[in-house]
């Protein structure tokens, strides 16, 4: 029961305070599973972030259930995806009323302006870390997967980079994520 409750508890904490979206939780849920507790390494949370986005749905949704699936099964699943999303729910029934009264004032919209940049780095982070862990750690330029994966990080970044500066390029992340599989399921040995 108590691993049951250290779940629930480790994945409440990111559903109360992942303000911005469920990017946003992506930082507070490594800071759970990886620091706090040491249920994941730098390299699975990395992986299952990953497999996470590949997949339809909001992402802080999906990885409650892959790491909740992971480490107790199905129960361990439920009980991560509703400490993620009972937060959010109850808030949005109890107080998104009160929200559209007072979202003009300059009291919350100061809120809002200062949570943004602190979530833009946050989520920063939490790339950077996946890039650590996952291709940069064992970058070796005699191999063919390496060069795989740098032109793979380059196109990315050059197709992210075009999509937010020229309206009318216009690649869907979707697109970019599996074209990615296929190449590294074909080519990356």
């Amino acid at each position: 029961m108590h691993k049951y409750l250290e779940l629930f508890w480790a994945f409440i904490k990111p559903g109360v305070f992942g303000f911005g979206g469920g990017q946003a939780t992506i930082p507070l849920i490594r800071e759970e599973v990886v620091e706090n507790y040491g249920w994941l390494t730098e390299e699975q949370f990395a992986d299952y972030l990953t497999m996470g986005n590949t997949l339809p749905g909001p992402i802080a949704t999906k990885m409650s259930i892959i790491i909740g699936y992971d480490l107790h099964g199905y129960l361990g699943a439920f009980i991560a995806l509703m400490g993620m999303i009972l937060p959010s729910t109850i808030a949005i029934l109890l107080l998104f009323n009160i929200f559209l009264e007072y979202k003009d004032t300059a009291f919350v919209q100061g809120m809002q302006a200062a949570a943004k940049p602190v979530v833009v780095i946050l989520i920063a982070g939490v790339a950077l870390s996946m890039a650590r862990s996952s291709f940069l750690k064992d970058i070796n330029f005699g191999s063919t997967n390496t060069w795989i994966v740098f032109g793979l990080f380059v196109v990315a970044l050059a197709i992210t980079l075009l999509n937010e500066f020229i309206p009318s390029f216009n690649v869907h992340p979707a697109l970019m994520i599996v074209v990615a599989l296929l190449i590294g399921g074909f080519f990356i040995k």
